[in-house]
């Protein structure tokens, strides 16, 4: 008999169960190069032209062609085509200053930073395509960024070992191998706690798994089917080899993938043999997996950044080894002795440094940790978009901005571009996106202060074309604009940064109406009622304090005073003003990501709240005395 049980593979047949089953299979799919990759295609070259994707003067993406040359991200554009005389260099699509729409650079040129803004449509739209074939074949897909996306491949997996799916078109040998289990469940001649039934070890001849599939410890020989976990993954990389067809089909672009039982495994291992190829995890050869000298805890896909450093740091794992994970699973045997170990380290080194996280997580963050080095850690496949805030945002250089007919002007840029990418989101999960907040910021141009006024969204209706909701989004900036100009055009211009966010967005249904919208959620004993705004309240010298925050009858003060930004240590007595205080700091986040923001404008806004007494948004937030 198998060691797995019929409920871990009907639990496949369950979105909600399906990816926390021992039989689980879970898949990633990235694009290899994408921005490259998306290029070529846009520009006619092959696959073995050398490619990159430049912005400004700066390289933001190499083919793989081109990395055969030794060229890198850091690489010039100078040192690049020194390495290779063939070079294809594509600049990104543009703004240019008072425009609202994007152009495609002709190949050659390069335009100005002065007054063109970067835009990076063409890769999402590119991206919002392979997403659409990604649904088109798999019920429950999760979108990790542009170029990537997680698969709960359960439901497909399960309706071909029951004969009820005709995605992959299996011989008689191997329909016959699935056939025991097929009439024990038309029959429901069996309990879900009972073993499934062991696997006909003929299998091995009629199911092969497709790509590379990774060899236990201490063998060299490829680990062979042996139960149903095996099985299951072995389909599971059938189904992934099918859909990168389809994607290479439609549009010509390559990836690569990984498959095994859990997210994070799936994800390293897409990342493991590129481009171009799907790496195929077993159970039984997770641990020579992570012990291949290539992984490190910080590759884990929720550990990159600064948290996985800490806790390197804290766990004083060997560096430049790439052994962290061995080191990590063979020094503590238990969640327990692993968190103490975490204080303890955590105690002693706070006092000398700050880290990302604090000593109440430790137990929660070792549970982790623990979990992926054994490669044990589990979550689910979230297909919901989790949209907090959006920006728009340019580094202004020299005078390309130096008063407010200057500043309107790329403010039509900025709506141009939410706009678009808040449409593009609606169209991608048929929801209504509607942004309650809308916020303008400016850096001086010593850069060392930051300036923002912020106030209500106000949308009369959800059925406005895109031109009228560009209309909206750019007059409600320049409200904001002006009255910021009124207050600091003496000490600002020319601007080194501005900066356009919608923030506190209300995802609805599609014929939903503008009063749904604004409807508080229902408490017990209570009635639905509508959510009031405060008026909003100008800035001025004497007093910068905005008050437009959404305030609830039933508030309660006593919740809302343990609302503290871990950023900036400010304290919020409202909820609603945490809530878009958070959203600041996300969106902020975002722009990096999107726009190549670097952590100068978060930092020197801090620096400038010690510095100045003028109204900044922290100013917004404090309390009166």
């Amino acid at each position: 008999m198998s060691k797995y049980k019929w409920d871990e593979l009907i639990s496949l047949n369950d979105r909600s169960k399906a990816w926390n089953s021992q039989l689980s299979c879970i898949a990633h799919i990235d694009m290899n190069a994408f921005y490259s990759q998306v290029d070529q295609v846009r520009y006619g070259f092959s696959k073995d032209d050398p490619v990159v994707s430049v912005q400004w003067s700066s390289i933001i993406a190499v083919s793989y062609a081109a990395r055969k040359y030794g060229i890198s991200r850091m690489d010039t554009l100078e040192s690049a085509r020194a390495k290779c005389k063939t070079l294809k260099a594509v600049h990104t699509a543009t703004f240019k200053k008072g425009e609202n729409f994007w152009k495609s650079t002709p190949l050659g040129e390069f335009p100005s930073p002065f007054d063109h803004k970067v835009s990076l449509d063409p890769y999402r739209r590119e991206g919002r395509k392979i997403l659409s074939i990604l649904q088109s074949h798999c019920d429950l897909v999760q979108k990790a960024s542009v170029d990537e996306a997680f698969l709960d491949l359960g439901r497909i997996v399960y309706d071909v070992i029951l004969g009820k799916s005709s995605f992959l078109e299996l011989s008689n040998e191997q329909n016959n191998m699935l056939q025991e289990v097929r009439d024990l469940l038309s029959g429901e001649h069996f309990s879900r706690d009972d073993n499934l039934p062991e696997i006909n070890k003929k299998v091995n001849e009629h199911f092969k798994p497709i790509g590379n599939i990774i060899k236990e410890k201490n063998s060299e020989e490829s680990p062979t089917i042996s139960d149903w976990d095996e099985l299951i993954i072995v389909i599971g990389s059938m189904i992934t080899d099918k859909i990168r067809a389809d994607i290479f089909a439609k549009t010509s672009y390559f990836t690569s993938c990984g498959v095994s039982n859990n997210k994070s495994l799936s994800k390293i291992a897409s990342d493991f043999k590129k481009p171009d190829t799907q790496t195929i995890i077993f159970n039984k050869s997770i641990d020579a997996f992570l012990d291949n000298g290539h992984f490190e805890v910080t590759d884990f896909w929720t550990l990159g950044g600064n948290k996985g450093k800490e806790v390197m740091d804290i766990l004083e794992c060997p560096k430049f080894d790439n052994h962290s994970n061995q080191y990590i699973r063979e020094t503590w045997a238990d969640v327990e002795s692993l968190s103490a170990r975490m204080k303890e380290r955590y105690a002693d080194l706070s006092i000398f440094q700050k880290f990302t996280f604090n000593i109440k997580d430790c137990d929660a963050l070792s549970e982790k940790i623990y979990k992926l080095v054994r490669g044990m850690w589990k979550e689910p496949i979230n297909p919901r978009p989790l949209v907090k805030s959006m920006m728009a945002n340019k580094n202004m250089r020299g005078e390309a901005c130096k008063n407010l007919e200057d500043c309107q002007s790329w403010l039509k840029v900025f709506a141009a571009e939410l706009e678009m990418r808040i449409s593009e989101l609606q169209d991608e999960y048929n929801k209504i996106l509607v942004p309650k907040t809308i916020s303008v910021a400016l850096r001086s141009e010593n850069r060392s202060t930051v300036h923002s006024k912020s106030r209500p969204f106000i949308i009369n209706s959800t059925d406005m074309s895109k031109e009228q909701f560009y209309e909206l989004i750019y007059n409600s900036a320049v409200v904001l604009m002006k009255e910021l100009d009124s207050v600091y055009k003496d000490v600002v211009y020319p601007l080194s940064g501005l900066m356009l966010t919608l923030s506190n967005f209300e995802i609805i249904g599609k014929g939903s109406t503008i009063v749904d919208m604004f409807k508080a959620p229902k408490k017990k004993g209570h009635d639905d009622e509508m959510i009031k705004l405060e008026p909003v309240v100008k800035i001025t010298k004497k007093q910068p304090e905005l008050k437009f925050f959404t305030k609830r009858k039933d508030d309660d003060p006593v919740k809302q005073s343990e609302n503290k930004c871990s950023e900036c240590n400010l304290l919020f007595h409202q909820t609603g003003a945490y809530i878009e205080h958070m959203d600041y700091h996300y969106a902020l986040s975002l722009s990096k990501k999107l726009n190549g923001e670097s952590d100068e404008f978060e930092k020197l806004k801090k620096q400038s709240k010690k510095k100045t007494n003028k109204p900044g948004i922290a100013s917004f937030f404090k309390k009166k005395d």
